[in-house]
């Protein structure tokens, strides 16, 4: 989500080790999947704090990336190409994942989320204190549950066939408030907190730089190599 010119190591370091944290998640979750472990990654509330805590930092990063990349200009060119990659990538997950899983299929992940916040951040990027009124307006309001929109979700169900479960869904509320955050957060420098530059954080930043393609790819690779170690070697 930046370019060269903003990078900021803080921000890919927390970027890089939220990718590193859902991808133990999703192994977690895959280990369900092949009967090798009988909790519920859905249910159980270590596994609920665990994938808040991850999709928590990652969109904290998202909100810093947008402030970074358009805070002190705005070009309509870069804009577009990023949102039509997110949409493109987005309708690629809805229509892979309604074959593999038509009863789960994702109509609304991580990536649909960021390409609608890709959106509406642009109205707050130079806003940064209104991000973060907004925000919190967001999280009081859905914490009173006024901002659940469950009638949406049964109207869309019933009219629109989506699943009554996804394997992958995040809500635009509460979670853009997130982003939100993130925005204001990177404005005033609340988040610079000068991460030591170690091998190890170094690493998390390189991973940081490849968000897309290991959301992409890390799923393929878990579920082959389990497929393997289940099929080929009987365990």
């Amino acid at each position: 989500m930046t370019n060269k010119l903003t990078r900021n190591f803080d921000v890919d370091v927390l970027r890089g080790l939220s990718i590193v944290l859902m991808v133990i998640f999703h192994f977690g979750y895959d280990l369900t999947v092949f009967g090798w472990a009988d909790y519920n990654t859905g249910k159980d509330l270590e596994w609920k704090i665990f994938r808040a805590i991850i999709v928590s930092g990652f969109l904290l990063a998202v909100g810093m990336s947008f402030y970074l990349s358009y805070y002190q200009s705005f070009h309509v060119k870069k804009w577009v190409k990023g949102f039509l990659r997110l949409a493109l990538v987005a309708s690629l997950l809805s229509l892979v994942t309604y074959f593999i899983h038509p009863n789960a299929w994702i109509y609304f992940g991580i990536i649909h989320f960021i390409a609608v916040a890709f959106v509406f951040s642009i109205g707050f990027v130079r806003r940064p204190n209104l991000s973060a009124v907004v925000a919190v307006v967001i999280l009081v309001g859905w914490a009173l549950g006024w901002l659940h929109f469950h009638w949406l979700w049964e109207w869309s169900r019933l009219n629109l066939g989506i699943p009554p479960r996804s394997v992958d869904l995040v809500r635009f509320f509460p979670w853009f408030a997130l982003v939100l955050l993130g925005i204001f957060l990177m404005h005033h420098k609340w988040f610079g907190i000068q991460i030591p530059n170690t091998r190890l954080t170094q690493i998390f930043a390189k991973v940081g730089h490849y968000p897309m393609s290991i959301y992409l790819l890390h799923q393929p690779i878990l579920y082959g190599l389990m497929w393997t170690v289940q099929n080929v070697f009987n365990v």
